[in-house]
């Protein structure tokens, strides 16, 4: 077959493959950011460190998270606002792309910690403080 049959088909997989991409991760993190909210303030979080000790206790406020998330802007952390897989399997079962994870960081911790919040593509908000062990649904 000729050398263009070839290159046309080569251009056509890298087009499907592009396009199915985009279909799995339809959902942005712009569309997905909710407005904040004095609801959005969890009280009594007890955040633990890699070792197991208490790094910090008191109420946590999520409304610069969200204002962060609304504005575009993010963590630098590599996993803030990707695709939340739940592979712990302890939100409800949604398609993949239905829910990003962003970064909440805990004062007293250089690193991004175990505090996140995950977002649907619905508006729901879940807040887990100790990295995906329980969640509690916010909204």
């Amino acid at each position: 077959m000729s050398r263009i049959f070839w290159i046309g088909l080569v251009l056509f997989a890298a087009l499907a493959l592009w396009w199915q991409q985009g279909q799995i991760n339809e959902y942005s993190s712009a569309d997905m950011a909710p407005a904040a909210d004095s609801a959005l303030v969890v009280p009594s979080v007890e955040v633990r460190d890699l070792d197991g000790r208490v790094a910090w206790r008191g109420d946590v406020d999520l409304n610069p998270v969200l204002a962060r998330i609304s504005a575009g802007k993010s963590d630098p952390h590599r996993n803030d606002g990707s695709v939340f897989q739940n592979r712990e399997g302890r939100l409800p079962a949604r398609p993949r792309g239905h829910y990003r994870e962003y970064v909440v960081r805990t004062p007293g911790i250089r690193h991004a910690g175990p505090q996140r919040v995950v977002i649907g593509a619905d508006g729901e908000i879940y807040y887990t403080a100790d990295h995906y062990r329980s969640f509690q649904r916010l909204r």
